[in-house]
């Protein structure tokens, strides 16, 4: 019979629970495929949980960013996908959240409390309610199995005969279950679970685990990691719940060992947040907990008749129960939630808590979000109002910086979340990312000694970088290394510097544009000029230096300027990266005959052997060419005699005498050859556009392209204008309005005279 839609509805939600049972010796057949999910901690748990939806790319590396701890996670599928309200996740941020869950994995860090802090619109509570979202989503899945203790106790039926007088006050007979006993008969059950959710291992005696375990698990790596890694150190180590243990001791003045054992039973645990189950987040504005014992009356009564003795299992926990060995969050440290945060001393400390005259074992994982200041307040209001108040949570509080988006990329992610994907249509290419760049100045701080200590001379960046390098750190702290970096910089950013950059990260972020801010600036912006597409860079630098606006106060002064220099640089590098013709063959015949003429006088005829004997004339002019191209345009008589002298020393003594003949490389392999043609081709690239800046009829031709009168020119410029339009295309995406607005923006701006040095 095919399945309707509404049958597979229902099959998919049987699947997504399973709330059957295992005896714990079943539990125990479980450990030999899946040890390293039944055996996990709330901070293992939490580990895997992020790894599990972490996806790293690794698609650069232009630096060795595992060893600098500063990988390019994608969190999208925590944040974003599925989410009512999408968090977006700079580098930075991503690669502290990733490595807090490494530290659980380590079993290093224990009792603390986790703060996440950060400036208010820093999407702090988006952040914790989407993170919380997918534990709860993932303790669903068969990769995020959560087991918890669960006892079936046989009893006889007289003990719910509905005139007996155990039956709880509100008058109906206690929930109760039929199973098959041992000798498969059926038995009456009464399901009594453990309130601390405990993990079902540790209803075995601690002196016994190890012994157990070794047989139950096969070798493999995780037995490896079981036996010997301090994150399973709990698994040997921690006893299991006062109620466990009373049932435990209880029981055994009535049953053998092994019945005891067999009442033990596991079943799944479920996480849910809306009924406080493994997770339970707090508002500053949530009434505190009245009942501060809670209990089951049912269960009690069933115990208390069962055992004869009410003192026997006190069935009494609190509320910290319904998360232990999960999460407890804090949204705020406002209001109530101030006495509730400093309720937690007690627990982190020792991870006790006092229930009636019961001790609860605590072991959840804290987290608390926090603006700026907010502990720093708490202690002056406590401190004034009672003294003898121990405030030295301090040492107990691991913090985890939220701030603003650092990282420009991540800022265009969010508004084209905000505004529609089609906003990048909208603009010339750099100018959106110019925006975010403008934005996210406002956010870093001015002074970097480590960008100070790296750089080696900050002339070489005058011309198209501020001089704090804001720009540049804002590529870094995005894992970009700008092709406008020297050689020299790029080969002394080691580890070290990387590290010093990214600790200096720790306090940016707190001030400037909020996320908030952000958005409605942008808002402002581009209702005000979508229509006049393609938006250019003038309009923006109009639009944030409008005193008007005000928005100066919170940017770095000629920062704007500094961008538009870089802007001009790229928007330059890119016209003529397009109009070069990459003619291969032509440079290295240049260079192949220059090598061969400065063995000779000139006007000697000389024969190339690297070109089949060719013959050519050897002249000034040749030399000249050749050389205006392998140096700088202004270089010195004296400077270009001594090039071509010490490029005849190498030629004769290192390319021919060693290269060729001792190691049979052929000329176009060797070291000499390699750099001239490195050196032809950027100054050929670099001079690309000389001839063509003052002649107006390029300009006219790339303004009438597409059109009928474009055909009016000659073909040598045509020709030109075409390759520059179709490289603009397939190399940077510009489409040919906006092409024809960057070729007209370099030739009227004189980009080519501004940076005619560099």
């Amino acid at each position: 019979m095919n399945k309707t839609p509404f049958d597979q509805v229902i099959e998919n939600l049987t699947l997504d629970r399973n709330f059957k049972t295992l005896r714990l010796d079943s539990f125990l057949n479980e450990m030999a495929p899946s040890g390293h999910l039944i055996l996990r901690n709330i901070y293992q748990l939490f580990h895997d949980m992020i790894h599990f939806y972490a996806q790293e790319v690794k698609k650069e590396l232009v630096f060795d960013a595992e060893t600098i701890g500063f990988l390019n996670y994608n969190l999208d599928r925590i944040f974003i996908h599925s989410a009512e309200k999408p968090f977006f996740s700079d580098r930075l941020f991503s690669n502290r959240l990733v490595n807090l869950a490494k530290s659980f994995r380590t079993g290093g860090t224990r009792n603390k409390i986790y703060v996440f802090q950060g400036p208010a619109g820093s999407g702090k509570s988006t952040f914790l309610n989407n993170l919380l979202t997918r534990l709860e989503e993932y303790v669903r899945s068969d990769d995020g199995t959560v087991y918890e203790v669960v006892w079936h106790i046989p009893f006889e039926r007289s003990i719910f005969d509905p005139a007996n007088e155990s039956r709880d006050k509100r008058g109906f007979i206690p929930k109760k279950l039929t199973a098959k006993g041992s000798n498969n008969a059926e038995e009456n059950i009464f399901e009594v679970p453990c309130p601390n959710h405990d993990n079902p291992i540790l209803m075995l005696p601690k002196g016994y685990r190890e012994e157990l375990l070794s047989k139950v698990i096969p070798e493999g790596e995780f037995k490896k990691k079981l036996f010997k890694h301090r994150q399973y150190n709990w698994v040997f180590q921690y006893d299991p719940c006062t109620i466990c243990s009373s049932m435990f001791s209880a029981l055994a003045e009535r049953h053998p060992v092994r019945d005891i054992f067999n009442m033990i039973h596991a079943r799944r645990h479920y996480f849910n947040r809306r009924q406080g189950i493994g997770i339970s987040v707090f508002n500053s504005g949530d009434e505190h907990e009245r009942i501060l014992v809670r209990t089951n009356e049912t269960i009690q009564a069933f115990l208390n008749e069962y055992f004869q003795d009410s003192q026997k299992v006190q069935y009494l926990f609190s509320g910290y129960s319904s998360t232990n060995h999960g999460i407890r969050a804090l949204m705020d440290l406002k209001a109530r939630n101030i006495s509730r945060f400093l309720d937690l001393h007690g627990i982190i400390s020792d991870e006790v808590h006092k229930v009636g005259d019961l001790e609860e074992r605590i072991k959840s994982l804290f987290i608390v979000l926090m603006n700026p200041g907010d502990l720093d307040n708490i202690d002056e209001e406590y401190k004034e109002a009672d003294s003898s108040i121990d405030l030295s949570l301090k040492d107990r509080i691991h913090e985890i910086h939220v701030p603003y988006v650092l990282d420009y990329q991540t800022e265009i992610k969010i508004y084209s979340n905000t505004f529609g994907e089609q906003i990048r249509l909208r603009f010339l290419p750099h100018v959106l990312e110019n925006f975010a760049r403008i934005v996210v100045s406002s956010r870093i701080k001015k002074e970097s000694k480590t960008i100070k200590d790296w750089i080696e001379d900050e002339d070489d960046y005058e011309k198209f970088c501020d001089p704090d390098f804001l720009l540049l750190k804002m590529d870094l702290y995005a894992g970009i290394l700008p092709d406008w970096l020297t050689k020299e910089d790029r080969g002394s950013l080691k580890a070290e510097v990387w590290k010093s950059l990214l600790a200096e990260s720790e306090i940016e972020g707190q001030d400037g544009f909020s996320g908030r801010e952000s958005n409605q600036i942008f808002d402002e912006f581009y209702s005000k000029h979508s229509k006049k597409r393609p938006i250019s860079m003038r309009q923006l630098t109009d639009f944030f230096l409008d005193e008007k606006r005000d928005f100066r106060k919170k940017l770095p002064g000629n920062f704007i300027r500094h961008l538009t220099d870089l802007y001009d640089f790229e928007v330059l590098k890119e016209v003529k990266d397009s109009m070069y013709h990459f003619n291969e063959e032509e440079i290295s015949k240049s260079i192949l005959n220059y090598l061969v003429a400065i063995t000779h006088n000139i006007g000697d005829l000389a024969k190339n052997p690297w070109l089949n004997q060719e013959e050519f004339t050897v002249t000034s002019d040749l030399l000249d060419i050749a050389e205006a191209h392998l140096l700088t345009p202004e270089v010195s008589l004296y400077a270009r005699e001594k090039y071509r002298k010490e490029a005849i020393d190498e030629y004769a003594s290192f390319t021919l005498g060693r290269e060729i003949k001792v190691e049979g490389k052929h000329i176009t392999k060797t070291k000499q050859y390699l750099e001239m043609f490195a050196a032809f081709t950027r100054t050929a690239r670099e001079r690309i556009l000389e001839p063509y800046v003052s002649n107006p009829n390029f300009r006219l031709a790339i303004k009438e392209f597409g059109s009928d009168d474009f055909l009016k020119y000659d073909r040598k410029i045509r020709d030109r204008v075409e390759l520059l339009f179709r490289n603009l295309k397939q190399k940077y995406k510009y489409e040919v309005d906006c092409a024809r607005v960057a070729c007209l923006y370099v030739l009227d701006n004189k980009l080519v005279e501004k940076f005619s040095e560099k």
